[in-house]
C-alpha cells in the first residue's frame, strides 16, 4: 500500500469513526478523499515542474486534459498510485517540450487539421472500446459504461469546439499563448488516446517497471 492510500485510509476511517459511518460508508469515504489528495499532489507536482522547466501553460494542459479524459474512457493503471503521479509527470513534461518545438516550426493550419484527425480517431476509440477496464476498475454493468461513455463523448465535443474557437480567434489576432493553448489541448487527447491502445498500455508497463530499478536501491 502506497503512501496516498495510507493517508487517505486513515483519514477515512478516523473521520467515518467521527461521524458514525459504518464500514461500507467509510469505504465510499476512502475512495472520495484517496481522488482528492491524489489529484491534489498531481497538480501541486505538474505546478511545481512546469514553474521549474517554465513551460507551466504547457504541462498543465496536457495533464488536466489527458487526467479528465481518463475519467470516463479508463485506461491502464500503473501498480501504485504514485508511479502513476511520476508516470503522468514525465510523459506531460515530454509533450511539453515538444509543444515548445510546434509552436516555432508548424504553421497554425497543419496543427489543426493533425487535431482534427486526432479528435476524430478519439472519437472512433472511444466509441469502439470505452471505457477500458483495469483491475482497479472492472466495469462490468454495462449501464455504468454506457454513462462513462456519453460523458467521455461530450467532453471531446466540448474540447473540439473550444478548439474551433481558439484557432478562429488565433487567426485574427495570432497571439501565441493561444497557439500553445491549442497544441497543448491536443497533445493532451493525444496522450489518453495512445494509452488507451495496446502499443500505449505496453508502454505504461515498461515504464512502470523501470521505476522498480529505484526500489530496489
Amino acid at each position: 500500500m502506497g503512501f496516498i492510500e495510507k493517508i487517505s485510509l486513515n483519514l477515512s476511517e478516523n473521520l467515518g469513526d467521527k461521524l458514525n459511518k459504518n464500514k461500507e460508508e467509510k469505504e465510499v469515504l476512502n475512495y472520495g478523499i484517496f481522488v482528492v489528495i491524489h489529484t491534489l499532489m498531481g497538480l501541486i507536482a505538474t505546478v511545481l515542474i512546469g514553474i521549474i522547466t517554465g513551460m507551466i501553460i504547457e504541462i498543465i494542459i496536457i495533464f488536466i486534459t489527458s487526467s479528465w479524459f481518463k475519467r470516463y474512457t479508463g485506461g491502464v493503471h500503473a501498480t501504485t498510485p504514485e508511479k502513476c503521479l511520476l508516470i503522468s509527470s514525465i510523459l506531460s513534461l515530454i509533450l511539453s517540450l515538444f509543444c515548445k518545438y510546434i509552436i516555432f516550426n508548424i504553421n497554425i493550419n497543419y496543427i489543426f487539421i493533425i487535431g482534427f484527425f486526432s479528435i476524430m480517431t478519439f472519437y472512433y476509440i472511444i466509441n469502439k472500446k470505452c471505457p477500458v477496464s483495469s483491475k482497479n476498475k472492472p466495469l462490468k454493468r454495462e449501464n455504468t459504461r454506457r454513462k462513462l461513455r456519453k460523458k467521455a463523448f461530450n467532453l471531446l465535443n466540448r474540447y473540439f469546439i473550444l478548439l474551433i474557437i481558439l484557432y478562429i480567434i488565433y487567426n485574427f489576432i495570432c497571439i501565441d499563448i493561444i497557439k500553445t493553448i491549442i497544441i497543448s489541448c491536443i497533445l493532451g487527447i493525444i496522450l489518453q488516446m495512445i494509452v488507451l491502445t495496446e502499443i500505449g498500455e505496453n508502454f505504461i508497463i515498461i515504464l512502470d517497471s523501470s521505476l522498480n530499478i529505484f526500489n530496489n536501491k
